[in-house]
């Protein structure tokens, strides 16, 4: 579903990735953990085809770089800030509605499951909206989504338990279950929501494997904190 090989990226001068390589199979669900300027996020932008990177990427057979349309058909992103887009929400569901092929229906049941009443809100901007109203309007996006593949940028940081809870139940509820790369410091989020952990320092793997062994080792599991 995912195949990474030999990812190198630099801005500048300045190494980031240095040869990631990893895969991932469909269904299967990664926490992407380390410190800050590790290059998680550079990663994520490689994954979603925004920024340029040597070496080879795939995501469900798709360059997202050089297929950037088809291979984001296949992707719902979450991210961490949500971008200041100057429309009304209404329009922003709208815009999902036809982007997806999903009725608004379907998003409407997503947003209401998160504590999010979107009908009321259907004429204000999306700026204006609290970031834990943006938050929880772009996790019920991506959750009723068909993509097979979720990539998620600490997804639940500005959600409030119940909202957290939610969002938790309906993504371990998707059927056929998406193959999830989840950034984040979060130990529950990592309980919840991934069976394995890869751990980034200085741009390169300095741990992949099942999410027993990373809880069990203290120094690795204060990276997620």
């Amino acid at each position: 579903m995912i195949r990474v090989e030999q990812l190198w990226k630099s801005y500048g001068k300045r190494p980031v990735l240095h040869g990631i390589s990893f895969h991932l199979a469909a269904g299967e669900r990664m926490a992407l953990v380390g410190p800050n300027g590790s290059g998680k996020t550079t990663l994520l932008r490689c994954l979603l085809g925004l920024v340029h990177a040597e070496g080879s990427l795939r995501i469900h057979d798709r360059d997202p770089l050089r297929e950037h349309a088809e291979a984001q058909r296949r992707v719902a992103y979450v991210p961490q800030r949500a971008p200041a887009l100057p429309v009304p929400v209404g329009e922003l569901v709208t815009f999902w509605s036809v982007q997806r092929g999903q009725p608004k229906e379907r998003l409407l049941a997503a947003t209401h499951a998160l504590g999010l009443d979107v009908p009321q809100l259907w004429g204000q901007l999306f700026p204006a909206l609290s970031g834990g109203m943006q938050q929880k309007l772009l996790a019920a996006m991506a959750l009723a989504s068909d993509c097979p593949v979720m990539l998620l940028d600490e997804p639940t940081a500005n959600l409030d338990p119940q909202a957290r809870a939610a969002f938790f139940d309906a993504l371990s509820q998707r059927s056929p279950a998406p193959t999830v790369v989840l950034s984040s410091h979060r130990l529950e989020e990592l309980r919840h929501l991934v069976d394995r952990v890869l751990v980034l320092r200085e741009g390169r793997i300095a741990f992949d494997d099942r999410l027993d062994a990373f809880l069990a080792d203290p120094a690795l599991a204060a990276a997620a904190g």
